[in-house]
């Protein structure tokens, strides 16, 4: 069965205005991460340029989502471990059926659908793109939705922390593809 999104809800499946703004957050981070990544490894000049603009538009998603989510914060009263739990169950979907369903069907769908097979295959060739800049970066605006500090030492180690773990999925897929 294909990835399907719940339309039938009278509410967020993130429990409140403010946890689904946070979870919102992060789904523009990844995406704003991802086409700067495709940005700076393209060659391409129209394909560059198409990157870098649909990664600044998914940083502006960011900031709406941002800007939009502080008066909630403030009449809800969502604190920063909340906050930082729903971010951490956020990123943990991005490995769901949508993505690694988008790769089988857009990469020719042969065979069976493996879940497990074609969202290993999408990392393998999205993460390969990232340098620590794009970690960087990402991690700072994770810890802003959050409410931490993206300045500090935490988002040193979690930039450090989110490199070496791309750079060990991306090494583990090419000794698998070997």
């Amino acid at each position: 069965m294909a990835f399907q999104i719940p339309t039938d809800l009278s509410r967020s499946v993130r429990g409140s205005c403010s946890g689904e703004l946070v979870a919102r957050c992060i789904v523009e981070t990844a995406t704003s991460s991802f086409y700067s990544a495709l940005r700076d490894a393209a060659t391409e000049p129209v394909l560059k340029d198409l990157c870098a603009r649909i990664a600044a538009d998914e940083y502006r998603h960011y900031k709406l989502f941002y800007r939009h989510m502080q008066p909630y914060l403030r009449s809800e009263g969502m604190g920063q471990l909340a906050r930082l739990r729903l971010a951490l169950a956020r990123m943990r979907e991005g490995d769901d059926d949508e993505l690694a369903m988008a790769y089988y069907y857009g990469n020719g769908a042969k065979g069976a659908y493996d879940r497990r097979a074609n969202s290993q295959a999408y990392g393998f060739r999205a993460y390969r793109l990232y340098r620590p800049g794009h970690c960087q970066r990402a991690v700072k605006m994770i810890l802003k939705a959050c409410g931490l500090n993206p300045q500090g030492w935490l988002a040193s180690c979690g930039s450090w922390l989110l490199w070496r773990m791309l750079r060990r999925y991306v090494t583990s897929g090419q000794a698998k593809a070997a």
